[in-house]
């Protein structure tokens, strides 16, 4: 009882002093790690958050759905739940069909196996993947005993390239591209889709990152022969752990279907049959109960994180020490579910990336180091390359490594938050690069950008 009343103190702290107008000082000055204001009192002004009205979620919807799967004894097989959400999330991403898994690893391998037609039980060919992606795009493959290739990202999107993406072809030896759509943004699927039919490869998606974005083809998810998403607790609609496979192709649904239930067929599922290999790659209906509840407002919940998203681009136009990543212009909707920037540190007076984290952290802002290795200069990938070279071929791939130099992002539940979030977001940038900046050009830019600062927020204070 007495740690729900702090918490309602808390609450109530945060709705009336964290709603009071900040001092316009906080915008300059020193900055905070050196003593001077913050600009945003994270205790008092927390970001937005994902979970953020779990409570009544809790007594009206999701506490309900999860006491009648434990009420009905039915926890697992026969999966009525995990039917139905992975039938709503395939009809979402354009798809016939939908199976929910585990994991997105488990929905990537098995994507992979069904699509390939491949048992795993010896060396199933290449798969192309770009070097600059988390390490279960790689990992997935491997399991399958599938060999990896190694290919560059586009300069301005970090996504696959096509062009370096043909040119690691080898005939006979290569059968499928893994694009991943990274940070939210869908790969370039026009281009590398002319590839894979020009070479006779199939494509398999790693849209673990995608959920909701649109290519101008279509969703995210119906855009190969199969896709793997995830709903990991990290991301823009989640149970904790989770994955999801989509497909246009009735065969490929069939080989998956059988792979995750232990070799039974689909048409008949008899419980000691078992037709090929598998394994119990099932959900429980906990998982799929709670996905079906947030499904409900992930569309209304994606546009809001697409307009602040938009809206923060905007504001950081004139900051020259952080260049957001491009959006193609064959993206029809952002995932966002990062927000990527390149850290320029010449901008900020050769400031290294750990401390200019260090201070937009110290001023509040939700900034974090994105990915600082290739996979292939992972110990691990660097280990097996050694020890299994025949399963690898590292193209050159000088725009990925010079990325992972310069990578920072911030976290999908923070657009979820307000205007105003965004302008904090952009004058605690502001502040740290105004304060580093040695040169008289950029310090006289960024006064003015701070004055328009201070007067947009006055606006927002009075609407």
């Amino acid at each position: 009882m007495k740690m729900l009343f702090k918490k309602i103190a808390k609450v109530i702290a945060q709705q009336t002093v964290g709603r009071l107008p900040p001092p316009a000082s906080r915008l300059t000055g020193l900055l905070a790690r050196d003593g001077g204001r913050r600009v945003r009192d994270t205790r008092l002004r927390p970001w937005a958050d994902s979970h953020e009205g779990n409570v009544v979620q809790w007594f009206f919807r999701v506490g309900p759905a999860l006491r009648k799967v434990f009420a009905s004894g039915a926890e697992g097989a026969p999966q009525i739940l995990a039917k139905q959400f992975a039938e709503q999330w395939a009809e979402y991403c354009g798809c016939r069909f939908g199976l929910m898994l585990p994991h997105g690893t488990d929905a990537l391998r098995i994507a992979l196996a069904a699509v390939l037609n491949h048992d795993g039980l010896h060396y199933g060919g290449e798969v192309i993947v770009p070097n600059l992606s988390f390490i279960a795009t790689a990992g997935a493959a491997l399991d399958r005993r599938f060999g990896l290739v190694f290919v560059d990202v586009e300069a301005d999107t970090l996504l696959l390239d096509p062009k370096r993406t043909e040119e690691a072809i080898v005939p006979g030896r290569t059968r499928a591209i893994m694009p991943v759509h990274l940070f939210g943004q869908p790969a370039n699927m026009t281009e590398l889709s002319v590839i894979a039919r020009r070479h006779n490869l199939r494509i398999i998606e790693d849209a673990a990152q995608a959920h909701g974005s649109v290519w101008e083809t279509g969703p995210s998810g119906s855009l190969g022969d199969a896709a793997g998403f995830s709903f990991q607790s990290h991301k823009n609609i989640t149970c904790g752990e989770g994955g999801a496979l989509t497909t246009n192709d009735e065969q490929i649904f069939a080989r998956a279907y059988s792979l995750h239930n232990v070799g039974r067929p689909l048409e008949r599922n008899e419980r000691w049959e078992h037709v090929t290999l598998g394994w119990n790659c099932r959900v429980t209906e906990y998982q799929a109960a709670l996905l079906i509840q947030r499904f409900r407002t992930f569309e209304r919940h994606q546009e809001r994180r697409r307009r602040n998203f938009l809206k923060l681009r905007e504001m950081l136009d004139d900051i020259a020490c952080v260049q957001p990543l491009a959006i193609h212009r064959g993206v029809r909707k952002h995932g966002v579910h990062m927000f990527v920037m390149r850290y320029k540190h010449e901008h900020c007076d050769g400031l290294p990336i750990e401390d200019f984290l260090s201070a937009c952290g110290a001023e509040g802002a939700p900034i974090y180091r994105g990915y600082a290795s290739t996979i292939a200069s992972q110990p691990a990938i660097m280990k097996l390359m050694t020890h299994r070279p025949e399963y690898f071929r590292l193209m050159p791939t000088p725009v990925a490594e010079e990325a992972t130099k310069e990578l920072v992002y911030i976290p999908q539940n923070v657009f979820l938050g307000t205007e105003r979030d965004m302008l904090d977001i952009a004058a605690a940038i502001r502040k740290v690069q105004h304060h580093y900046t040695t040169h008289f050009r950029s310090v006289k830019v960024s006064h003015k950008k701070l004055e328009a600062t201070e007067s947009l927020e006055s606006k927002i204070s009075n609407v």
